[in-house]
């Protein structure tokens, strides 16, 4: 069967219409005009899941769908994301009861969730037009940014995570070995659909002031930012950078305090202080910047990319200062961030430092009462100096914290290398209502040694490779002890990571891959011990078994398990992935997940427990 036939019959399994194949569409002035497209449709239904999650996250079903196309010719790229998703079998849509009595309650609380839930919608997503030329691009429309390692402003994005926020405005850059400026204005874009959660960031009028309604969930948020950066290409290069959000109120406000909806309202928002005063008060983001009118934050670095023969260090400095209301709350902060790498013979070290006070993330304007999925919305991003799955970094953890890691690698040979690290920190903003002044004194509600978090992290691995590198193990252990300054426990884990990946013959390869930890958390896990109910420690973890038959097929089945009280203990899943050509592919997974914090490199959010079918149909050409 043809590729272009295979694609035909997976496009009638799914569901969904072929899109157009690329093609040169001729020539514009003389320059070749390409167009490019890629499909994405992603089906999903959710079965009535088990308890304890709550009857607003059952049995219902939905169809994403992204369309990418983009043109370009000569000096000139544009491209356009058509972004829409249909819901079906929405909780609002249903009828629930508790012991067979319908529930007016519940059933209020389901519609009130629904006002900014399985919302179907099909909106611009991404839109944006490009000129590159001698150095120079100007992009209007959207566009990602990152300054330095992400302290000042980082907006970007992550699939593993569905973070995808860009600028929708101007972006200016000149790039021209020693230097280069990149200049940046407009509105904030984040994903405005979770799919994951069905939640929404599309307009939405407040429906009164009951706990259990609904209101605007995403404000207006401006950005703007410069960085210019001094010593390209030579033995030291220098960064100075400021980035400045300023949030405004979603709608203006009449004299009774509802919200003006008409077509010039909103998507623009209004920054008139009693209008923006009263929607930021219902963000409840549980940081400073989430309660802030404005928040700038300057930065300079100094990296030197050639240290001899043997390495490269990196230094980043930042201060913040943020307009607020309430002046209980400090209203400035620092960072420093500081890396350096080394290679010595058959060995590599790596350091990395930090010492942040009173410096938050810049977050975005999302009202987290109404949409608590997307309330980690942020502009930028804290380096953390810990591994980058870690997710045990509580509260506000990095916000006020002093610490490092070191990390060394060792090639015994050819095909073993094995590894260590080993990070501390102090930190006075893990638990709620802590932080700290600028001077790294502690500020909040919990006082003296109780507020500080000693955390320390160790951690050994190996790489091993064999049958001509196409097999391999990467396996490591992971100690983490975090405990209060009074020495008092808060958090402890022992975890086991492996990728175990064992060419058979041919064209087939096992792979093996989990995570398994044995965990305890001061508050969490609570049951009844000789009549006292205390913390227990419990497992979580996972395995998935994969059997891949190059160049097509990839089948996989997985459990995963938590033995925390109350919660289901057991999830199985299956799934399997084909390959219709080098650039296509669709994936089928059906079955059951655990739902709980997802981090990578420092940037983190909650992603609810799954439990249904799901298809996934992506075209590239």
């Amino acid at each position: 069967m043809s590729g272009r036939a295979q694609w035909a019959v997976a496009a009638v399994l799914c569901g969904v219409s072929l899109p157009a194949q690329a093609y040169d569409a001729g020539k514009i002035a003389g320059k070749p005009l390409t167009i490019d497209v890629t499909e994405t449709s992603i089906f999903s239904q959710r079965f009535d899941a088990r308890d304890p999650l709550p009857a607003r996250d059952h049995g219902w079903g939905q169809w994403v769908n992204r369309l990418n196309v983009q043109a370009s010719t000569g000096s000139w790229t544009s491209g356009l994301r058509l972004d829409s998703a249909i819901y079906w079998s929405r909780p609002a849509d249903q009828e629930f009861c508790e012991g067979c009595t319908f529930d007016p309650k519940l059933k209020k609380a389901i519609v009130a969730d629904g006002q900014s839930r399985f919302l179907n919608n099909a909106y611009p997503a991404k839109l944006w037009a490009a000129y590159k030329k001698d150095g120079w691009e100007l992009t209007a429309g959207d566009s990602y940014v990152q300054f330095g390692r992400g302290l000042t402003l980082s907006m970007r994005k992550l699939d593993e995570l569905g973070v995808d926020t860009s600028v929708r405005g101007l972006k200016l850059s000149y790039v021209k070995d020693p230097i280069s400026v990149v200049l940046v204005a407009g509105m904030a874009n984040p994903t405005r659909v979770d799919e994951a959660s069905g939640r929404s960031l599309m307009p939405t009028k407040p429906a009164g002031d009951s706990n259990e309604a609904s209101g605007p969930v995403f404000g207006a948020d401006r950005i703007f930012g410069a960085e210019v950066t001094a010593g390209r290409g030579t033995s030291m290069v220098s960064g100075t950078r400021v980035a400045s959000v300023y949030r405004c109120a979603p709608y203006s406000y009449d004299a009774a305090g509802d919200a003006k909806t008409g077509a010039f309202e909103a998507p623009f928002g209004d920054c008139e202080s009693a209008d923006a005063r009263r929607y930021l008060s219902s963000t409840l983001g549980g940081s400073p910047n989430a309660e802030a009118r404005q928040t700038l934050n300057l930065g300079q670095s100094l990296e030197l990319p050639r240290l001899g023969q043997w390495g490269r260090a990196y230094v980043e400095m930042a201060l913040q200062s943020r307009q607020q209301e309430r002046v209980d709350t400090a209203s400035d902060g620092s960072a420093l961030y500081a890396s350096a790498n080394a290679r010595v013979g058959k060995t590599s070290h790596t350091v990395e430092l930090k010492s942040y006070r009173n410096y938050y993330p810049l977050m975005a304007a999302v009202a987290s009462r109404y949409a608590p999925e997307l309330a980690s919305v942020t502009y930028s991003q804290l380096p953390t100096a810990e591994p980058i799955t870690a997710d045990t970094m509580f509260g506000n953890f990095n916000a006020c914290a002093t610490g490092g890691r070191y990390r060394s690698d060792v090639n015994a040979t050819k095909t073993v290398m094995i590894y260590g690290a080993v990070a501390y920190t102090r930190t006075t903003s893990e638990q709620s209502g802590t932080g700290c002044d600028r001077y790294g004194k502690v500020t909040g509600d919990i006082g003296g040694d109780r507020a500080e978090n000693h955390v320390w992290d160790l951690t050994l691995g190996t790489e091993l490779r064999w049958n001509s590198d196409r097999s391999h193990l990467y396996a490591s252990i992971n100690l983490r002890d975090d405990y209060r300054g009074d020495g008092t426990e808060y958090y402890t884990e022992k975890a086991l990571l492996y990728t175990l990946n064992v060419h058979l013959s041919g064209r087939f390869t096992l792979e093996m891959n989990g995570r398994h930890r044995y965990r305890s958390q001061d508050d969490e896990n609570l049951r009844e011990v000789n009549g006292e109910v205390i913390p227990q420690p419990w497992w979580q973890g996972f395995h998935y078994t994969a059997l891949k038959i190059a160049p097509k097929w990839s089948v996989t089945q997985g459990i995963e398990y938590l033995t925390v009280a109350g919660q289901p203990e057991w999830y199985v899943n299956g799934g399997a992935l084909y390959r219709l050509d080098e650039k296509s592919n669709v994936r089928v997974f059906a079955g059951q997940q655990q739902g709980g914090l997802r981090c990578l490199n420092g940037i983190c959010r909650n992603v609810p427990a799954y439990e249904g079918a799901r298809v996934e149909l992506a075209l590239r050409f």
